[in-house]
């Protein structure tokens, strides 16, 4: 039994080891991908920031002989971006920070050197793993739509406006406050919002944590902004709710849920993780256990005639004791050590005037 038991652990062990490496190697290959897909980013925008640099410089220099650009191959998507441009790159859970911002909300773009700082407008959309949101109406551009994508849609628009998405860094959220001396209520900037969880849903992760104006007090709730109830219609295939609540199956101690070998089929009969077992075969291994050191009880009263001689010499010598040293003895010892002292060891006598 105890050989069945290390064989588990030791292959429990292993599994979570394997495991380990395969999320550390996972987590290698997500990093490069991010450093990969950010590096493409950041070569677009450094492509379209020196391009119209220097389309600026030619206009500056050469005024009314400068070159039309949006013609030929660029006559349509001139100036457009790319639709990789609106998707962010995904960043690791551990640098994740709550911003508290959600779809609904209302932002200001604080960014400086944006182009639509100190507008307001309207959360469309926030994706957390990547920490950016569609603000509606801001930071719009023009978007080239690739001819494999427009082959199954029936909107053949090579260029669309699209809002780009902004960093969460970049905005802040706007919530309607009372002034603390009249009391009438007018839009407030907040800075930085603290997320803690109050309620019971919250805590398990059913609801958003609760949002305060981080370093305020009186502490101040924001509530998230209100949500329009999802609808759903009735069809005839659906199956009434009156049948869906009827209990049609009682538990009961004296008659298990479900078959016994359903269980074997569900866990894995022979598995080598398995630590769970039938008490018959419990059973079975104690007894091959108990077999097992009758077995070595058995070899060992096969003695040999050598083996018999030494259980007697230690038997007797176990009988004797530790041996006593008589007194005899002691001044026998100390005799020799005193005759095998050697010369210059042995105390001198100081010589008389």
């Amino acid at each position: 039994m105890q050989k069945l038991l290390k064989r588990t652990a030791l292959v429990k062990r292993q599994a979570a080891r394997k495991a380990a490496d395969r999320a550390g190697k996972f987590e290698s290959d997500s990093r490069k991908l991010r450093v990969n897909e950010q590096s493409q980013i950041n070569v677009s925008i450094r492509g379209d920031r020196r391009a119209a640099q220097r389309a600026r410089h030619e206009d500056w220099l050469l005024g009314p002989l400068a070159p039309k650009r949006d013609v030929g191959e660029a006559r349509d998507s001139y100036g457009t971006l790319s639709p990789r441009r609106l998707r962010g790159v995904e960043k690791p859970k551990a640098q994740a920070k709550g911003w508290g911002i959600v779809a609904g909300d209302r932002v200001v773009v604080v960014q400086e050197g944006h182009r639509d700082r100190g507008k307001i407008g309207k959360v469309k959309e926030v994706r957390r793993d990547a920490e950016e949101c569609f603000v509606q109406g801001l930071n719009r551009a023009d978007v080239a739509i690739p001819e494999y994508l427009l082959i199954n849609e029936s909107d053949k628009t090579p260029i669309r406006p699209y809002e780009v998405p902004i960093p969460l860094s970049a905005v802040r959220l706007v919530a309607p406050l009372p002034h603390p001396e009249t009391g009438v209520l007018r839009d407030v900037v907040i800075q930085e919002l603290k997320l803690k969880a109050k309620s019971l849903r919250e805590l398990k992760g059913e609801d958003p944590p609760s949002r305060f104006i981080a370093g305020l007090k009186p502490a101040t709730l924001i509530p998230y902004p209100e949500t329009e109830p999802e609808t759903s219609e009735d069809n005839d295939c659906d199956t009434l709710r009156i049948e869906v609540e009827e209990q049609t199956w009682v538990p009961t101690l004296l008659k298990p849920p479900m078959p016994g070998s359903i269980i074997d089929e569900l866990r894995g009969k022979y598995s080598k993780f398995r630590d769970r077992h039938d008490e018959a075969f419990l059973a079975k291994k104690i007894q091959e256990d108990v077999e097992a050191e009758e077995r070595k009880k058995s070899i060992r009263k096969m003695m040999t005639p050598l083996k018999e001689l030494h259980r007697k010499e230690r038997a007797e010598k176990k009988a004797r004791g530790k041996p006593q040293l008589s007194k005899e003895l002691l001044s026998k010892i100390g005799e020799v050590m005193a005759r095998n002292m050697p010369p210059e060891t042995s105390p001198r006598m100081d010589a008389s005037p």
